[in-house]
């Protein structure tokens, strides 16, 4: 288990045995427990002719232990869980698999990455919300820690295939902040998405990071 992993696993065991403790004595109120994003994702990268050859995106749904900071319950930290679906559509076209795997440009091809993440979220939470009243303000920021799992490319010519190029662990930063039921959310990868054995053709390591907006929404 990576030592990012088991931070974010002892916050979290942490958090919840704290709250649960003192749940009986508070009068301290939760929020925004669950959470649905859709987003559009913007591929970073510095590669000579990539494109983005299509409409790439990204879904994300969890729960968040919401733990209060503050006696009116405004200032809070989330610790909690949740499922990702990621797809990249790019003119990125796989070659071959050895010790590395080679990418090359085709500029006219929609190829498709798609992956799963499990997701460990830590937040900083901050909001103009009352036991009673449910529109408010808020701001919210922190970390994702990623596990990938379910990997598959697809390419434009041909049938899809189950693929190991996507780096398994990865981690990101956030910030949603919004009024009510409409909420933006922005988030960037912290490391490229792929392997240190995905190459270009001209040997080059394949760093490639991905930049999501969209929409968030919270349910209590």
């Amino acid at each position: 288990m990576s030592s990012r992993l088991l931070f974010f696993l002892v916050i979290l065991f942490y958090g919840w045995k704290v709250t649960s403790q003192k749940e009986s004595l508070s009068t301290k109120y939760r929020e925004d427990q669950f959470y649905i994003s859709f987003g559009l994702q913007l591929q970073q990268e510095n590669i000579s002719g990539f494109k983005q050859n299509g409409f790439s995106n990204n879904f994300q749904v969890g729960f968040v232990r919401d733990i209060p900071l503050n006696s009116k319950g405004q200032a809070a930290i989330g610790l909690g869980i949740g499922y990702a679906y990621n797809q990249l559509i790019s003119n990125l076209h796989f070659e071959s698999m050895g010790n590395n795997a080679i990418f090359s440009i085709a500029e006219k091809e929609e190829n498709r990455q798609t992956f799963s993440s499990l997701i460990i979220p830590l937040s900083f939470r901050f909001r103009t919300s009352l036991p009673d009243k449910t529109d408010f303000w808020r701001v919210y920021f922190g970390l994702k820690y990623q596990i990938k799992f379910s990997e598959h490319y697809h390419p434009f010519y041909s049938k899809p295939f189950d693929s190991n190029f996507i780096r398994k662990n990865n981690t990101s930063i956030f910030l949603s902040m919004g009024y009510n039921t409409w909420n933006m959310f922005v988030e960037s990868d912290l490391n490229s998405i792929y392997k240190s054995t995905a190459k270009l053709s001209d040997g080059s390591n394949l760093k490639l990071q991905t930049l999501k907006l969209g929409l968030i929404f919270f349910i209590f």
